[in-house]
């Protein structure tokens, strides 16, 4: 039996991402987002977990970075300006 992605799917991902605020959290591993899109669909099968991360990329709700080997992503639905970068230094 072929399963489709519906777009009440997608929204539902979009919606929790949102709620979660993702887009604070910045650039994350494709892994991060598979384990919330398996959470929220509760898809087992990885080729399904792909389809609607695809699907939402091609979207453009992601911005993807390619440093290296490493692909990371980004949601951003609203193509707002990516949050600074702040980094804590601690000398003990």
């Amino acid at each position: 039996m072929k399963m489709v992605i519906t777009d009440d799917i997608l929204k539902l991902c979009i919606l929790y991402f949102e709620l979660r605020n993702t887009f604070n959290v910045g650039f994350m591993r494709y892994s991060h987002f598979k384990n919330m899109i398996r959470y929220i669909t509760n898809f087992t099968e990885h080729r399904l977990i792909r389809q609607v991360f695809q699907k939402l990329l091609n979207k453009q709700y992601f911005i993807k970075n390619k440093s290296g080997r490493a692909t990371k992503y980004h949601f951003n639905p609203c193509n707002r300006d990516l949050p600074p970068y702040s980094h804590i230094v601690c000398f003990d």
